[in-house]
């Protein structure tokens, strides 16, 4: 399927309390500015959160305040303009349905329905309906039915496919009849997921029988990642069911900028297509009167490149019908240079040496391990997907298990023989155990449970890390005791403080200082596998202790010497990514400097070019070019040692460099 590299996601979430609804629209104006702006393709509203439709429809209520077929109107427009079509339909939340069908709403356990309590007032108390009520669903496919032969659109993009703690009646009767406990909170979390993936499953087949052809998505977390170690459960039977996959991430909002390159390097090394969302608004949704910074959106929309997805940046339409144009001034000029570059973006696959699996707590949003583990290896410059339990693992060179990953003997049996193959392997934390906190895995370690003191402190091995200047260094992250087996190198001497601090048993502000070493350790080697019982990424996560990020690079250096990438030139806040185009290799670079001006909202506001730095690739043969596209400037390059070493002269914000071979 040819998804578009550039789209708008157009929200109009419109009051029925506002009455000048669509007054102001010119259809000509409307996808003129679009198509100006380099847009290929926009998401329209056909029925928005309050439950009201902008076209004449007989299966629910037109909005109060609207007297035009809107919806009909920009559609054939865009179409005039050559732009597609994609009919938005929000599902999950419904004002107007609500008020109407009461018995379609969400009921959890404390009684309260549509999963909102009375008179609140916050961004997102919107009444959620039940998607699992089969009236409910049989309304939809109406509606559905209805805007396929009106608009014949591209696609369909449906809202809020969510579940939330529901046990109405609907949701109570399905429960039983599949042996499940309404009134165990677990069995009403996995029903819930069912829920979800019940929708999407259904109405997957029947577009297909009265829209075929047509793409289909459903936004209800289906690029958030699992491990799959419930494979009926996972969000990978969501991504199963549509045609493309969209990462909704507006790194202005509660999501960051963690959420969208974690979801995408679950995702971008798999066969589903998949978009980056983010936003022209300063903070998320509906934040009227704000437009992203123009470096950020830059960032936000080429980061998406790199990690091999297309673009679909969001925006709200004025209630009157009218597109900003200092908007879309803005969004074209990145839409424009994301069309220069597209000839080096089709038909690429992702490069990557390392597999990082997700922590077990992973769920709408990453967990601390997997935050960790994405920021350290992104900082070393090193290439890496993160895996579920679903993934092959054979092309792998290392695999990483950061902090949680709790294994069964089967998942403990795929390591095992990734480490009998003489393959790389860091385990960190309580990783590699079992529930019941057995050692499973062949890395000359046996685990003996909880460590007695937190936090507690570190002598590392000069010799193993060369770069950390010799001190006894505080974790403050629980830990576990782990002993040696015979042949495997202790790495980090363990240094107990006095005793835990306790309300009644402290010394001075925060943890009690080092005492002496018992002889216990903290890190181990043997062979290519190693093992720390600190949880070095949550550490990092929570507290951003560089000692974590050298201790990692230092391990890196002895079981990785010949990494994908050498980039020591580089500053950590430079992202590379590498994608193959046939036999070309593809590297992406940004050059983007992310801060936090205020106390919640990371942005960007500058880029500062680097001059006169190297970095590598490994190659087995020597190119025939290095070129910097889509410029198609040459680029200095030598190949020595099986590298390519390539000399940029100037690494702007955002850089693509071509190595044909």
């Amino acid at each position: 399927m040819n998804i578009p590299y550039r789209q708008i996601h157009l929200d109009f979430h419109t009051s029925p309390d506002i009455s000048d609804v669509g007054v102001a629209f010119d259809a000509d104006a409307f996808a003129g500015t679009l198509a100006k702006a380099h847009v290929q393709s926009v998401n329209l509203f056909a029925k928005c959160h309050h439950g009201y439709y902008y076209y004449p429809t007989v299966v629910g209520e037109m909005h109060p305040g609207l007297s035009i077929d809107l919806l009909g109107q920009q559609a054939d427009a865009c179409r005039r303009h050559g732009i597609g079509v994609v009919v938005y339909t929000c599902v999950g939340w419904n004002e107007r349905a609500a008020e109407l069908h009461p018995e379609w709403m969400q009921l959890d356990i404390e009684g309260r329905l549509g999963n909102t309590t009375p008179f609140a007032n916050h961004y997102y108390k919107w009444h959620s309906l039940c998607v699992g009520n089969k009236a409910y669903r049989d309304h939809l496919k109406q509606e559905l039915a209805e805007e396929f032969a009106l608009f014949s659109p591209d696609g369909f993009w449906m809202d809020i496919i969510t579940s939330c703690g529901c046990v109405c009646p609907s949701c109570q009767k399905d429960m039983v009849e599949r042996g499940m406990n309404p009134q165990n909170p677990d069995d009403v979390c996995k029903h819930d997921r069912l829920n979800e993936i019940g929708f999407m499953e259904e109405f997957t087949s029947y577009l297909s029988d009265i829209a075929p052809g047509v793409s289909v998505y459903y936004n209800g977390g289906p690029a958030e990642p699992d491990l799959a170690d419930i494979s009926l459960l996972s969000n990978n039977r969501k991504c199963e069911t549509m045609d493309v996959v969209d990462i909704e991430s507006l790194p202005g909002g509660y999501w960051g900028y963690t959420h969208f390159p974690i979801c995408a390097n679950h995702l971008n090394y798999r066969d589903k297509p998949i978009t980056m969302m983010n936003g022209r608004f300063h903070l998320s949704w509906g934040d009227f009167g704000t437009l992203r910074n123009k470096e950020a959106l830059e960032y936000e929309c080429f980061r998406g490149l790199a990690c091999g997805a297309h673009v679909s940046v969001g925006d709200q339409l004025h209630p009157r019908g009218t597109l900003d144009p200092t908007v879309y001034e803005r969004i074209g000029s990145v839409f424009a240079e994301i069309e220069r570059r597209e000839p080096w973006l089709v038909n690429t696959t992702k490069m990557a040496e390392i597999g990082i699996f997700l922590d077990n707590g992973a769920t709408q949003m990453p967990g601390l391990p997997t935050e960790g583990a994405y920021r350290m290896f992104t900082e070393l410059h090193m290439v890496f997907d993160l895996l579920d339990w679903e993934c092959d693992l054979e092309h792998y060179d290392l695999l990483v298990l950061p902090d949680s990953i709790i294994l069964n003997e089967q998942q403990a049996e795929r390591i095992n023989k990734h480490i009998h193959a003489g393959k790389a392997v860091l385990v960190t934390g309580m990783s590699g155990e079992n529930s019941d906190g057995t050692q499973l895995l062949d890395l000359g370690v046996l685990s003996e449970g909880a460590a007695e003191y937190s936090p507690r402190y570190l002598r590392l091995d000069t010799e193993f890390f060369p770069r950390v200047p010799s001190m006894e260094y505080a974790f403050y992250e629980p830990a576990r005791r782990i002993c040696p087996l015979e042949s495997t190198e202790c790495l980090a001497a363990v240094v107990d403080p006095y005793f835990n601090r306790t309300y009644d048993h402290f010394c001075s502000h925060r943890q009690t200082p080092p005492d002496k070493s018992q002889g216990e350790s903290a890190v181990f080697r043997q062979g290519r596998a190693v093992t720390i019982s600190q949880p070095l990424f949550s550490e990092y996560a929570r507290y951003g202790n560089r000692l974590c990020k050298d201790m990692l690079a230092a391990v890196m250096a002895k079981i990785m010497p010949r990494p994908l990438v050498r980039a020591d030139s580089l500053p950590n806040y430079v992202e590379i990514t590498l994608r193959s185009q046939g036999s070309d290799c593809i590297i992406h670079i940004l050059n983007y400097i992310q801060q936090r001006k205020c106390r919640d909202t990371d942005t960007i506001e500058e880029v500062v070019p680097l001059f006169d730095r190297k970095l590598a690739v490994r190659s087995e043969t020597a190119p025939l070019s290095v070129t910097r596209v889509p410029q198609g400037e040459p680029v200095p390059f030598t190949y020595e040692d099986g590298y390519v070493w390539i000399a940029p002269d100037k690494i702007e914000g955002y850089e693509i460099i071509s190595i044909k071979k």
